[in-house]
């Protein structure tokens, strides 16, 4: 399993999942949310913000034992990403409860998790899965503890997010019945970027997988926009874990269902959603600037991001910088507008 940190990767560290032509592959949505709980985790206890919000970080800190949250230190080490399969949610598919997971994270032996650290990395573990081979059963249990922990503060926050993440499977349906999931999966992750049949993610441990015949199972998360969790080579199934758009708007209080929080705004976020929509024809920095009533220095950074993700192209000519919508986003806005 891959817990994405993106930001120890360099611009051409990809890991690749070759999918090919989407009209053959079996897509699925799913609601599992012992994902979200590992993206909060790792997220409030590792270190390494992944977009949550301080307050929600704030709280699931309080509510784990500090013996408990050093269990999460060997997931968020910079520079790696891959952990052992313990750690993935038993079965995405099926939508096994939180609680069922936590009991099988404590009925795990020690040389289960042993086999299963061997099985990853080989016979000697990265430095920072030493220590766990070293004292097997108390990393169980206090890992198991700290999810269990972190489960019970964010409950209630998940029962919120609900109607946000129904919202989710509608669009991906919505999506595949429109022949538009290419525009799905190229907006599934900022550091993510779909083309040619393939999904590429940055990754400071890249590595290459092919779809093949298993079902790609696409696993909405209550979680910070930067936070990214999949696996790709289970034989069964390939899952992704995403952060389901509009969870900053449920974070700070807004309605998930409320006159705000629809279309590209819940995707994109509102600025980038009303730089889209300005973008009717292609117009220069400074007509973008004008029509959207933005700096100069925020129509430039959050086009940036946008031409990342794909979205837009920049053209120079001369002195002025045009900026056009790329094929994808024409896409992407057809999906949304209702």
């Amino acid at each position: 399993m891959t817990l994405s940190k993106d930001r120890a990767a360099g611009p051409q560290d990809a890991t690749e999942l070759h999918i090919g032509r989407l009209e053959d592959a079996t897509i699925r949505v799913s609601l599992d949310p012992y994902l979200s709980v590992l993206a909060l985790t790792t997220d409030a206890l590792g270190g390494r913000r992944r977009g949550a919000p301080e307050w929600l970080r704030r709280h699931i800190r309080s509510a784990v034992s500090p013996a408990f949250a050093q269990a999460v230190w060997p997931l968020v080490a910079p520079g790696h990403s891959v952990t052992p399969d313990c750690v993935s949610p038993l079965n995405p598919v099926l939508e096994t409860s939180v609680d069922e997971q936590i009991e099988r994270l404590r009925d795990l032996s020690p040389d289960d998790l042993l086999a299963d650290l061997e099985r990853v990395f080989g016979s000697a573990p990265p430095p920072h899965w030493r220590a766990v081979a070293r004292q097997p059963r108390q990393w169980l249990r206090a890992y198991a503890g700290a999810t269990s922990q972190v489960w019970t503060a964010m409950r209630p926050a998940w029962r919120d997010a609900r109607p946000l993440l129904d919202r989710e499977v509608a669009r991906v349906g919505a999506a595949a019945v429109r022949g538009r999931l290419d525009a799905v999966l190229g907006g599934i992750h900022p550091n993510g970027r779909f083309e040619d049949g393939i999904l590429k993610i940055r990754d400071p441990e890249p590595a290459r997988f092919e779809l093949g015949d298993r079902p790609l199972v696409l696993v909405p998360m209550m979680s910070g926009g930067d936070a990214l969790i999949c696996c790709l080579d289970r034989p069964d199934a390939v899952w992704l874990g995403y952060p389901v758009p509009g969870a900053g708007r449920l974070f700070d209080g807004v309605p998930s269902g409320g006159e705000r929080a629809n279309g590209l705004d819940l995707l994109l976020g509102p600025v980038r959603a009303q730089l889209l929509g300005a973008l009717t024809r292609p117009i220069t920095m400074g007509e973008l600037a004008a029509l959207t009533r933005l700096t100069p220095s925020a129509i430039t950074y959050h086009c940036e991001r946008l031409a990342a993700a794909g979205l837009v192209r920049r053209e120079r000519n001369g002195r002025e910088v045009r900026v056009t919508l790329t094929p994808r986003a024409e896409q992407l806005t057809e999906l949304f507008d209702e």
